[in-house]
């Protein structure tokens, strides 16, 4: 913000003095009065320049998000369906009943249709007996 600057007026005093010097007293009237108009348009820039100064408040612009996509999986083989999200869900179901206070951090599942069940890995260890039926 840039620094206002003091200006003093000069004080007019108003003195009477003989006629031949009311020329005189004229002139240096009207130049106090011209300096004082000066001051007053010096200052009216000042303030002017300071408004124009201010930082604007910048715009926030408002990103939309689109909804959530809902998609379904289903695997289609001699005439039945199976939806994947299902067969997660029983793998999941399956490790966990016979080990009760594991986490899961990942779980692979491989569908084999012809046999009609899906095999899963669950945090990179298999087995055999690691399946669900379709």
């Amino acid at each position: 913000m840039p620094r206002k600057k003091k200006v003093t007026v000069p004080a007019v005093e108003e003195t009477k003095k003989p006629a031949a010097s009311n020329k005189t007293t004229a002139k240096k009237e009207a130049e106090v009065k011209v300096e004082a108009a000066k001051v007053e348009e010096a200052k009216v820039e000042e303030v002017k320049i300071e408004e124009t100064a201010a930082p604007q408040p910048e715009k926030k612009t408002r990103r939309t998000r689109k909804p959530a996509m809902k998609s379904t999986v289903t695997v289609e083989f001699a005439g039945s369906q199976t939806i994947v999200e299902d067969i997660l869900a029983k793998a999941e179901a399956a490790y966990m009943s016979t080990h009760e206070d594991a986490v899961i951090k990942t779980l692979d599942v491989y569908i084999k249709p012809e046999e009609k069940v899906a095999y899963y890995v669950v945090n990179g260890e298999g087995s055999e007996d690691f399946k669900v039926s379709l």
